[in-house]
């Protein structure tokens, strides 16, 4: 059965005017109402957006100015002003190389979205976000959920006491 994403509120980060676009398009295209669907043009304007009013999930670019996607990520995450740092963040980007995936994982995304996107591969993100979300984990070190898509027999000592796991 297809997800419903009629009740769902999503912000919309983008520097570029035709990304939102494009994203406005295709979130219409799977289900979202066009009201629904808010946007900002960097993390900046998007942390004033999200203080004053509720919202369900974020679309983030990786690459924007003068706050970008992995910056405010982590004030997302880490912030003790931040208005929800379990809000989950879909984190875009062109640049797939390893490097800036990383980047985008470390500070707390909860999913990684390669350009050029499509309805296809935004669903499955939005499919993963929201049905099969991963533990949210926090340490002096990390804060968001659990990097390891796997969870796979370990045969060595436990060095992981003290995590949190939400």
């Amino acid at each position: 059965m297809p997800l419903q994403f009629s009740r769902l509120r999503i912000l919309v980060i983008d520097d570029n005017d035709f990304m939102r676009s494009l994203y406005r398009q295709l979130l219409h295209a799977i289900g979202f109402p066009y009201n629904h669907v808010r946007e900002a043009t960097d993390g900046a304007a998007a942390i004033d957006y999200l203080e004053a009013y509720d919202c369900d999930l974020v679309i983030c670019d990786l690459n924007m100015k003068p706050m970008n996607g992995k910056k405010f990520t982590r004030y997302i995450r880490t912030n003790p002003k931040s208005p929800d740092p379990y809000l989950p963040i879909i984190v875009c980007t062109g640049h797939t190389e390893l490097v800036h995936v990383a980047h985008a994982r470390d500070a707390g995304a909860n999913e990684i979205l390669r350009k050029p996107v499509t309805a296809a591969s935004l669903y499955s993100r939005l499919h993963a976000v929201i049905e099969s979300p991963r533990r949210f984990i926090i340490t002096q070190d990390f804060v968001g959920p659990d990097r390891r898509r796997q969870n796979v027999p370990f045969d060595g000592p436990e060095r992981r006491s003290g995590i949190l796991e939400i």
